[in-house]
């Protein structure tokens, strides 16, 4: 798998775990699984009450 959709599948988990929603512009990316900055994956990180966002790119098991 590759990266992206690594860190979209980890995305989606934790906004379905903790019944969170991102703003429009995230969500657009997210359906269609865009490249994003880290600088963005930072604020996707703060959105959904994550410190270390490494752990959107581990993959579930």
């Amino acid at each position: 798998m590759d990266i992206i959709n690594l860190f979209w599948e980890n995305v989606e988990w934790h906004l379905d775990n903790k019944e969170l929603w991102l703003s429009e512009h995230y969500q657009a990316a997210r359906q269609e699984r865009a490249s994003i900055t880290l600088a963005e994956v930072g604020e996707i990180a703060a959105a959904l009450a994550i410190d270390d966002y490494a752990i959107l790119f581990e993959e579930i098991e």
